[in-house]
């Protein structure tokens, strides 16, 4: 039998899973309805403790999410999720982010920093228009795509982290900690190669100090694999076999160089 020609191709099933999160009956139909059309699958929730709940029996790459809804609010959710996922990160040493856009009547610049300071990674104004959230949906995919790269290299709950200590009215800090950073890590691997070069009676408490230096700072960024390179070089250093330090110096070196590309990224 041949197939009605009149009737619409089905969309393309897109490789991502939706949680729509929204307390008006109508917009949470649209909502769902727009998804379909574009060719994903959602669940619904009409507020922030339902969300909260649908996560623990089901896995979601990405969440619209309205802010202002009964019980708890998107904003709260938000945390709630944020939080989850850094505690996770800290049992189990990863956590997947899930990607949330808020929904909002609210265009001010002010509650767009409210969305970002709660842990948003997006936004889109209701009443929402079917090329805009396709749109953000895309942005959407296209993150998890980098994200998936980037977890390699960065923790990415210990971003979301430092996101969440924005203020309202006050720039994003994490660029400033990035900076930070990127400024002084070249320099603490140079004061290594020095004293390893150099190898005098200074050289293990110079090389301790700075490998010591740069676990902490990697540590805070995510950087987890350039933390755990210098912790290597400590345990070394504290062996008394500087010669061994150099090798994995150089690993250090080139992993510093993928932080270097991811944080540019996120920062962006």
């Amino acid at each position: 039998m041949k197939p009605n020609s009149d009737s619409p191709p089905s969309p393309d099933r897109r490789p991502a899973r939706v949680l729509v999160a929204e307390d008006s009956p109508l917009n949470l139909q649209v909502a769902l309805m727009q998804l379909e059309k574009l060719g994903y699958a959602a669940d619904a929730v009409t507020d922030g403790r339902q969300a909260l709940e649908a996560m623990q029996r089901a896995a979601y790459d990405i969440i619209l999410m309205d802010c202002q809804m009964p019980e708890m609010d998107g904003y709260e959710a938000t945390w709630q999720i944020r939080d989850r996922e850094q505690e996770q990160a800290k049992t189990s040493g990863t956590a997947p982010h899930i990607y949330i856009i808020a929904m909002t009547a609210n265009t001010e610049a002010d509650n767009q920093e409210k969305c970002s300071a709660a842990g948003m990674d997006d936004f889109i104004v209701k009443p929402v228009q079917l090329p805009e959230l396709e749109a953000v949906l895309l942005r959407a995919l296209a993150d998890r795509a980098t994200q998936q790269a980037m977890d390699e290299v960065i923790d990415a709950t210990v971003i979301a982290s430092l996101r969440q200590l924005r203020l309202p009215g006050k720039p994003d800090p994490l660029a400033g900690l990035v900076d930070l950073f990127l400024s002084e890590a070249p320099g603490r691997l140079d004061a290594m190669q020095q004293a390893i070069t150099t190898n005098d009676v200074s050289s293990m408490t110079r090389t301790l100090e700075a490998a010591s230096a740069l676990k902490g700072s990697a540590s805070n960024l995510g950087a987890r694999n350039l933390a755990a390179l210098s912790d290597e070089i400590e345990q070394i250093t504290k062996a008394g076999v500087l010669a061994d330090v150099a090798p994995v110096l150089a690993k250090a070196r080139e992993e510093l160089d993928r932080v270097r590309d991811a944080l540019a990224k996120i920062k962006s």
